[in-house]
């Protein structure tokens, strides 16, 4: 294989990520004030289990799966009201409600679209050299990446 250059780069500052909780917030919410290399990130997820026979044999099966995303904010960012007043929302009603992502990869023409809820949340603003910022994190369903043109 000849030596070349990939034609996109791998820039993640113009990386997009809109967010939606249908019954407080009913339209996209473009989030924004992120943690220093540290805006979203995701857990690992299991698709499949195997088993072996004692006779040697496999067997393979898909298992059903969330996926763990995380997104870190800075202490003084506007999109930490939007998660507080989501967290607001389940509290004062005992309830929760499907939030959706939609995560914009624009430097490799990619998308991915999850829905699920927010399962955890940093309990406040740290205080250290400088503030701490906030982490929320959502078990979500997806269907993987899709080429954007």
């Amino acid at each position: 294989m000849a030596m070349g250059h990939n034609p996109n780069t791998i820039t993640s500052a113009n990386s997009i990520i809109l967010f939606r909780c249908p019954g407080v917030y009913d339209t996209w919410v473009k989030l924004e004030g992120y943690q220093v290399d540290a805006a979203a990130s995701f857990g690992d997820t299991t698709v499949a289990e195997t088993l072996m026979g004692v006779d040697g044999k496999q067997s393979i099966g898909f298992v059903p799966h969330e996926v763990p995303v995380t997104l870190n904010f800075a202490a003084n960012s506007p999109s930490v009201q939007v998660m507080e007043t989501v967290y607001a929302d389940f509290v004062q009603n005992m309830e929760v409600r499907y939030c959706e992502l939609q995560i914009t990869y624009p430097s490799v023409k990619r998308r991915q679209n999850l829905k699920g809820t927010m399962v955890s949340r940093s309990g406040g603003t740290g205080i250290s050299r400088l503030l701490d910022g906030h982490s929320y994190t959502f078990n979500q369903v997806g269907n993987g990446m899709e080429d954007i043109n």
